[in-house]
């Protein structure tokens, strides 16, 4: 899974059309500051990403079981989805190669991104309208990433981009585990 996350990342070019976009549409050139702060912003882009699809296919495995919610997984059920996510996890480290503040730091932003998603989750079964739900962490620090400067418009921006995000673990997640038999 891990590394057809990241593979997918790159081959579709995620991060790069979007900042692109954003660039063009706002005529945001001096973002972008060379090479080198370009590529730091899409790695720093791709890691919210990844952050993302971590906790979206956490919460999409259940159907893999045929269920709909998690808390109608059995014992040993919920136990093969925290198998795969720490297998995922540390291959992530792997491809990366993460030290050990690299993998705690990873490890507290996904404790962040799962906290939301559990709020997020309690907000929707209580119905709260979207204006007043808590606007998630991906948009948050990607929007403070892409742009400071002009934070509301980046915050637009990585607003119409998150749920691209959650397409993309979909797809990613499908691919990994129902493979095509050509």
């Amino acid at each position: 899974m891990a590394n057809n996350v990241l593979a997918s990342l790159d081959r579709e070019c995620m991060v790069n059309n979007f900042v692109a976009a954003y660039v063009n549409e706002y005529d945001r050139k001096g973002i972008l500051g060379g090479p080198w702060r370009y590529r730091e912003l899409a790695d720093t882009i791709g890691r919210e990403i990844v952050l993302s699809t971590v906790v979206e296919v956490r919460e999409l495995l259940p159907a893999f079981f045929g269920k709909k919610l998690r808390d109608s997984l059995k014992a040993e059920e919920k136990e093969a989805i925290e198998a795969f996510l720490r297998e995922m996890i540390a291959a992530l480290g792997h491809a990366w190669n993460w030290n050990t503040e690299d993998r705690r730091e990873f490890r507290r932003d996904l404790g962040l991104y799962a906290d939301f998603a559990m709020r997020h989750a309690l907000q929707q079964k209580r119905k709260i309208t979207k204006r007043h739900q808590e606007e998630s962490p991906f948009v948050a620090r990607v929007a403070l990433l892409l742009d400071a400067s002009l934070l509301e418009q980046a915050r637009r921006a990585a607003g119409e981009f998150y749920p691209k995000v959650g397409t993309f673990a979909q797809k990613v997640l499908r691919l990994t585990l129902r493979p095509s038999r050509t």
